[in-house]
């Protein structure tokens, strides 16, 4: 019969356990099984699920559901439970995870113990999908085909996996805890102010437990090309934790930072910034806030191709590389579904002295910086009434509002792509966020900016994420409690909504058009519904 068995299983594919799978393994090999889903032969690892199709490489990786750091997940009432040695080695016992309503049980937590599971008893449960004591795992676990010396690579991997403290944890010396803020010369004044006002009042109340936070600002000199060599000095002077906020300037020059957060393996969480860097490749330590120009040119895009009649000429107008960049972005999104986009860079093409050459029925999408908004527009609204003139598309972040002195007839022409909220918005949320935030931290809440709040973002969700942590302190369990925990509480208030998703890496997500409500034209309020900001 055990003849039979066996011959049975190898028709089907799936290998036979022997003493062979008690041999040790290889941890890095094991690595790029649980990371990559790539077996050490260089094929895809598969997996099978019962009622679903197969999945492959990448997709049948341990960490899609069992997370990079191996601390499991949970999503509603599924509980993937922890692969880590702590987890793994030590007898099964009941644990509480997450939060649940009375009633409501979190389906795949057990009552029941098990054994500590051997390189023997792993091997089983990956190919039959039964734990040490004789039971069923989950049946959302696929099963693995794997030989022997896959599951001795597997298994010596996660022998080594686990939560990291104490000593071990880079940044944590003698229960105090060392993190960074970066501050480039280029960044401007009141966002630097922000950073390290804001922040700086923060560590000093901040507590983990019995663990104080010491910040460190890290404030970089010179050209863009020489920051790298300072931030390793910085990083071998004092290794810290993680680097919280940031204060710089254009997405472009901040690619050096995120280049050295990603080489050390830093989390570095939502710097102020005009947006993210381009390269996206290869991103995974460095967190953004928002995408800035190009995320509102989506938004602006998705909002001409939702209008119900489309405008007669739609131009797009820019003066500089980065609105040059959100023109582009903004005809590519709406390039399927929207009127032929007509792209005027004003640097080469200049407007013709008098009245720019628009009409009524025109759309101009203006990428521009507010000097370049008065001068075209001052002499063309002189003595015209509001619909004898085109409707005008702005950068809420080039061109905000509140820097702009429009002529009265423009007031009712003007809209604006915005990822942030209103001020009346603002002001709302600040209530029940950023104003007693600020309180607690020793700073003057009724003088509450846009700027604070972000840096209160920053701050808040890296409390929650590490508080949410459960004492595993590893970078890659930080991201994922990011990941996890980035929504749209009070905290994100000065956008009008951050999230993040597993993989995800950019928090503001949506946008609107904005515009003064009539009829005096002097509150700015949402003039379309939220849009999608992504790519």
């Amino acid at each position: 019969m055990k003849h039979l068995v066996t011959t049975l299983l190898l028709a089907i594919g799936w290998p036979v356990a022997h003493a062979g799978a008690s041999e040790a393994g290889d941890p890095a090999r094991g690595q790029a099984i649980h990371l990559e889903g790539r077996l050490p032969d260089g094929r895809s690892l598969r997996a099978r699920r019962t009622d679903l199709p197969d999945m492959t490489g990448a997709a049948a990786a341990c960490a899609q559901c069992h997370r990079r750091s191996g601390m499991g997940d949970q999503e509603g009432r599924l509980r993937v439970p922890p692969i880590t040695a702590a987890s793994l080695l030590a007898p099964g016992r009941t644990t509480a995870v997450g939060r649940a309503a009375p009633g409501i049980e979190i389906a795949g937590t057990r009552t029941e113990t098990r054994p500590a599971y051997t390189v023997d008893s792993f091997a089983r449960a990956l190919r039959t999908g039964v734990d040490p004591a004789g039971r069923a795992l989950a049946p959302w676990m696929p099963r693995y085909a794997l030989d022997d010396a896959a599951v001795a690579d597997l298994f010596a991997w996660l022998e080594r996996l686990g939560p990291v403290g104490g000593a071990s944890l880079r940044g944590l010396v003698d229960n105090t805890l060392h993190l960074a803020t970066i501050v480039t010369p280029d960044a401007p004044a009141a966002r630097r102010e922000a950073v390290e006002t804001t922040l700086s009042a923060w560590a000093r109340q901040q507590r983990f437990g019995d663990v104080r936070v010491a910040l460190h600002v890290w404030r970089l000199t010179g050209d863009a090309a020489g920051w790298s060599a300072q931030l390793q000095q910085r990083m071998a002077e004092q290794p810290v934790y993680a680097v919280v906020s940031g204060a710089g300037a254009s997405a472009t020059q901040w690619a050096p930072v995120e280049t050295f957060c990603e080489a050390a393996a830093l989390p570095c969480v939502f710097p102020l910034l005009d947006g993210a860097p381009a390269t996206a490749a290869g991103r995974h330590h460095a967190l953004y806030l928002s995408e800035g120009l190009l995320a509102e040119a989506r938004v602006a895009a998705r909002a001409v191709a939702a209008l119900a009649t489309p405008p007669a000429r739609l131009q797009v107008w820019f003066d500089s590389d980065p609105g040059r960049d959100a023109a582009q972005a903004f005809r590519a999104t709406l390039a399927s579904v929207g009127p032929k986009v007509q792209l005027r860079d004003l640097r080469a093409q200049p407007m013709p002295a008098g009245q720019p050459p628009v009409t009524p029925d025109d759309l101009v999408v203006a990428w521009v910086a507010p000097p370049q908004v008065q001068a075209l527009f001052a002499a063309t609204a002189n003595g015209q009434r509001a619909d004898a003139l085109p409707a005008v598309w702005l950068s809420a972040q080039l061109a905000p509002p509140e820097a702009l002195d429009l002529p009265p007839a423009w007031r009712s022409r003007v809209r604006w792509s915005s990822l942030k909220s209103t001020p009346e918005r603002f002001r709302a949320a600040a209530v029940t966020g950023l104003q007693p935030w600020l309180r607690t931290m020793g700073l003057d809440p009724l003088q509450a900016t846009p700027l604070q709040g972000e840096v209160y973002a920053a701050a808040y969700f890296f409390t929650d994420a590490l508080q949410r942590s459960r004492g595993a302190w590893s970078a890659e369990h930080l991201l994922e409690r990011l990941e996890a925990g980035v929504n749209n509480r009070a905290a994100a208030g000065a956008y009008l909504r951050l999230s993040l998703g597993q993989g995800q890496r950019v928090a503001a997500q949506v946008g609107q058009l904005q515009g003064w409500a009539a009829p005096d034209h002097r509150t700015l309020v949402p003039m379309s519904p939220v849009l999608n900001a992504n790519r």
